[in-house]
């Protein structure tokens, strides 16, 4: 009899074990989130991608955008998603706009 009530509780005790030791685990970039390009020439975009993959630093780029007054993502982007290939002078505009 006691076995019988030990087996069950036990499976939902491991499974909510498991279900937490995942959810509380850091959260990664997966490779789906990274950042397309290797080698970023800015700190911020550089610092973003780290923290949070493409998500976050489309979302520190927009904020900087916002903040200097640029409108469009295609004054420095010659394409968008997934790999933002900056134009000729895209890092050019980004430093004289004020960034790093």
């Amino acid at each position: 009899m006691k076995l019988a009530l030990f087996a069950p509780l036990s499976i939902i005790v491991g499974a909510l074990t498991f279900a937490t030791v995942s959810t509380t685990a850091p959260r990664t970039v997966d490779a789906a989130d990274a950042c397309q390009h290797k080698d970023l020439k800015t700190d911020m975009v550089k610092a973003a991608c780290a923290k949070g993959g493409q998500k976050e630093a489309k979302t520190v780029m927009k904020a900087f955008m916002k903040d200097k007054k640029i409108k469009s993502c295609n004054a420095c982007h010659s394409k968008l998603a997934p790999t933002y290939d900056l134009k000729p002078d895209g890092l050019e505009q980004f430093k004289k706009a004020g960034g790093k």
